[in-house]
């Protein structure tokens, strides 16, 4: 039945809390960065899980798609490609990224401990961070907010630090302009610049996607899908209600690998595609999802969705049938 209202249950995991310690101003010495120098994982750089006879259930999915586990990584948060395939894995606060291998296997920690690193972005062509290849990293520190960035060596610095909160989730879009939405609530951009405000939110925005025409699909805590034109003017004020607040996710599909370009949604413990007309189908339930706005929901560059469970310590590949 076409509708554009979803009454689904949520499920409410509880978050781990962590303490943060305040960061002082942008620079390579802020302490949201600790150390700046080229990281040493020789000792450390294997994430190391703890072994179980419970075998985790895998989410059910519907028929033509798959699921498999990708990686076991330690907590696992916010997901961004690299251009050679590897993928970089958000983490809480007061602890190292991690970096799995194109194809997959066992993780390794990339680049200094930092403040709260859940949120990750691979900058390819260095627009934001200044060296090509680089990662955003961005989070909350000292009352405000901190984007920073890892360069190729592992060493890295703080990018920005003022006039946003905690990020939440960031894209470039198909400008190479960077979007990213924060606490306060507000969306932001950056074309390399000091961020400014593209536009403001009824209540708190967390994931983010963007589609070929370059409009803004936001999820806010109020259960709502918005839609924003690239010059941060509202286009649609309910795509879509009665999704999961902030434990929704957003992904266009990629159009090869038989996903096509729909937007996929993954709201509480249910994964959807919804068409441009609103319409949403079930395709798969059973996910694990939290802390609140700290799910990874990527594409891949093998066009596979990728979904990081928190609570089970691993990153989930999804395929369609003919997807190797």
């Amino acid at each position: 039945m076409e509708q554009r209202t979803l009454n689904l249950g949520r499920i409410f995991v509880g978050a781990l809390l962590v303490s943060l310690s305040a960061c002082g101003g942008g620079g390579p010495d802020d302490s949201a960065l600790a150390p700046t120098g080229a990281a040493n994982n020789s000792a450390s750089g294997v994430s190391m899980l703890a072994t179980s006879s419970v075998t985790l259930a895998l989410p059910t999915v519907s028929a033509g798609f798959n699921v498999e586990i990708y990686s076991n990584v330690t907590e696992p948060m916010k997901l961004s490609f690299g251009s050679d395939g590897a993928l970089y894995v958000g983490r809480q606060g007061g602890v190292v990224i991690h970096r799995v291998p194109p194809g997959g296997g066992s993780a390794s920690e990339f680049g200094p401990p930092m403040v709260d690193p859940d949120a990750v972005l691979f900058d390819a062509a260095g627009l934001i961070s200044g060296v090509p290849n680089s990662v955003l990293v961005g989070g909350a520190g000292g009352g405000g907010g901190v984007l920073a960035a890892i360069f190729p060596d592992q060493t890295a610095t703080v990018i920005f630090n003022s006039g946003f909160a905690d990020v939440d989730d960031m894209k470039f879009d198909h400008t190479g302009r960077l979007v990213f939405s924060d606490d306060f609530p507000q969306v932001l951009v950056s074309n390399g610049s000091t961020p400014t405000v593209l536009f403001s939110t009824p209540s708190r925005p967390g994931s983010i996607a963007i589609d070929d025409d370059n409009r803004i699909f936001v999820a806010l805590a109020d259960g709502t899908i918005r839609i924003y034109n690239a010059d941060g003017s509202l286009a649609d004020g309910a795509f879509a209600t009665g999704l999961a607040g902030l434990d929704t996710y957003l992904a266009f599909g990629p159009g090869p690998g038989g996903f096509g370009k729909a937007l996929y949604v993954l709201s509480g413990s249910n994964l959807l595609s919804f068409n441009m007309r609103g319409k949403a189908t079930i395709i798969g339930s059973g996910f694990s999802v939290g802390p609140s706005s700290g799910t990874g929901f990527v594409f891949g560059p093998d066009n596979a969705l990728y979904v990081s469970e928190y609570n089970e310590n691993r990153i989930l590949r999804i395929s369609r049938g003919h997807v190797q």
